[in-house]
This record gives C-alpha cells, sequence and structure tokens, in this order.
C-alpha cells in the first residue's frame, strides 16, 4: 500500500512537471485587463470578453486589439502584445465621457438610498415606489422628484439619474445639522485610487492642481485653501470613501476641460 501511494504521488508530481512545461511552450498566453473606474465592457478583437478587472487568457501570440467600453466614459482602445506562455497587463484610466443631459432622458439608471428610517414611504414624481430598506430601484434617466416620509417628518430632493449610473442619496432625517438629503458617489469611480488618502483625521485629495482637505461629520471643505460647504459630509461606506457628486464631478471636468 505504501509503494502504491509512493507511486501515486510521484506520477502527479511528473504530470504537473509535464503541465507546466507544456504551458511554457504552448503558444498562447493572456492578459490582466484592470480599468480605473472598475466594471467597463472588454472587447478583445471584436468579441465581448466580460468586464475589468478581467483576465483574458488562451490568447494566440502576438497583436490583439483591446476595445474598453464604460456608459458616461470615454470609449478607449488599448492594443497588447501577447508573449507565449505569460501574462501582461493592461491597465486602462478612462476619461469622463460627455454624459447625456438629465432632462434629455435615455434609458434607466439605479436609485440607491442610504440612512433613512426602516419603513419610510419612498414616493418619486408623486408616486409611491416603494418603502425602506430599498436596495436599488430602477428609474428612467431624467430629473425626478424624490420625497421620503415617515411619521417623524419628510425629506424632498430634485435628482439626477443618468444612463447606466447608480445614483447614491444619503438622507437623513431633516435637520438644522444635517441639511435634509446628499447625492454622494465613491471617490474612486471618478478619481485615480492615488489621488487621495484617508485618515482617522482628514481626508486629503490632490487632483487636477487642486487641494482639497476633509474630515468625517464636516460639510465644510477646503478647496486650495479656501472655504466651501457641500451638501454632505465625507461617508465611509463599505470600506470605500463616499464624496458629494458636486466635487468629485468639479474636480474631474476642471482636469477634462484642461483647467
Amino acid at each position: 500500500m505504501a509503494r502504491s501511494v509512493t507511486f501515486g504521488i510521484g506520477f502527479i508530481a511528473a504530470a504537473l512537471a509535464l503541465a507546466t512545461v507544456a504551458f511554457a511552450e504552448a503558444p498562447t498566453g493572456g492578459t490582466y485587463v484592470t480599468t480605473l473606474p472598475t466594471g467597463a465592457e472588454i472587447w478583445c478583437d471584436g468579441t465581448y470578453v466580460g468586464r475589468s478587472p478581467l483576465l483574458v487568457d488562451g490568447l494566440a501570440e502576438g497583436r490583439h486589439s483591446l476595445e474598453i467600453l464604460k456608459s458616461g466614459w470615454e470609449a478607449q482602445e488599448a492594443p497588447v502584445t501577447i508573449l507565449r506562455g505569460t501574462i501582461v497587463m493592461s491597465s486602462s484610466r478612462l476619461g469622463v465621457g460627455k454624459r447625456p443631459r438629465p432632462d434629455d432622458p435615455v434609458g434607466t439608471g439605479t436609485l440607491l438610498l442610504r440612512d433613512a428610517p426602516p419603513g419610510a414611504e419612498i414616493v418619486l414624481d408623486g408616486a409611491t415606489v416603494g418603502r425602506i430598506p430599498a436596495h436599488g430601484i430602477v428609474v428612467p434617466a431624467g430629473t425626478h422628484e424624490l420625497a421620503v416620509t415617515n411619521p417623524r417628518g419628510r425629506t424632498t430632493r430634485e435628482i439626477s439619474i443618468y444612463p447606466d449610473v447608480m445614483t447614491d442619496v444619503v438622507l437623513r432625517e431633516t435637520s438644522r445639522k444635517s441639511g435634509g438629503s446628499a447625492v454622494v458617489a465613491p471617490a474612486e469611480d471618478y478619481l485615480p485610487t492615488d489621488a487621495f488618502a484617508v485618515d482617522p483625521h482628514r481626508i486629503v485629495v490632490r487632483y487636477g492642481g487642486h487641494v482639497v482637505v476633509a474630515h468625517f461629520g464636516e460639510r465644510t471643505y477646503r478647496i486650495d485653501g479656501a472655504a466651501a460647504t457641500y451638501d454632505s459630509a465625507p461617508e465611509s461606506i463599505g470600506g470605500k470613501l463616499y464624496l458629494p457628486l458636486a466635487l468629485l464631478e468639479k474636480l474631474s471636468g476642471d482636469v477634462s476641460n484642461g483647467r
């Protein structure tokens, strides 16, 4: 029995060694595709292969064409040269594209509500569409009147929904301190991850020639040394940094416009 086991292990080791040699000599390779922001559609040589981050394997040795698409961002082409038996990296940072105007709706987007009292009624354009908690409501693209009501009061806000984009709205019980509700978005969807640093005391964003300093729980930001107040303080949601959408669009817009 012991001899049989020894033979089995040796056979497996030999098979793995042969498989390794075979892979090294195979006339194919692959590419690992990453994008900022993530979730972009990847097409390889005209064939859809998935969403980033993505490993595209089994490609013939030589030059291949990658096309990267994401709604709201500029399409990008990224040629790669595949080497035999290796995985090459392909990293792309997408530029903010021309987004459809909210008053010219095409398609649908998703509305996500956070920090609202459980059981609160969600009313969109005068019609009830659900109750809290709501894990994502599909809404026609365009400008809408949002109201969330509960026995303690009512919070209203005008929101803009873009096609194929998730709009996060942070809702709090109406108070002078909170200012009602706010629209926030993940910082990493608009800025490179090395553009912002977070520690327990403050957030610092350096991007497009601007320096932004913010603190959790405070709606006043300092942009290039000048104070500016937004409708939301920085949020940490699911381990990600969320900042006011208006601030993120300003920073990314200034870069796109060459400011």
